[in-house]
């Protein structure tokens, strides 16, 4: 594929506007002032629930698991940590944590861990 307009790589980047097909393929970062559509197509992007449908309001009514677990496979030990400047708080929007089989999670010290914080369960 053939880059259309690019002229110069200035201190500050591209110097001239791109002109580039659709699709393009990137490995990597990317990094924009702005980013438009609808990011419907985005993939481990956290939010704090999953929309129901995408068009016809659908997209503002939410659902959460009552459960959340944590760990899994090839997780081996992970710790849970929030600092005096976040509060010591790490939050959920579950109701209950589980554990799964073979996996360890550590609450460091310190650190409270408060469930169901939409209050919804």
């Amino acid at each position: 594929m053939a880059l259309e307009g690019i002229t110069k790589v200035g201190e500050l980047g591209l110097e001239t506007p791109l002109n580039l097909p659709d699709g393009l393929n990137v490995t990597g970062v990317v990094t924009a002032t702005s980013f438009q559509g609808d990011g419907s197509n985005l993939t481990n992007v956290s939010g704090f629930g999953d929309a129901v449908g995408t068009d016809c309001g659908l997209n503002n009514v939410f659902t959460t698991p009552i459960t959340l677990t944590l760990g899994g496979s090839g997780c081996g030990i992970k710790t849970i940590t929030a600092t005096a400047a976040q509060g010591n708080i790490a939050f959920v929007r579950a109701k209950n944590i589980t554990i799964s089989s073979g996996s360890t999670i550590h609450i460091s010290t310190g650190t409270t861990i408060r469930t169901n914080v939409l209050g919804l369960f």
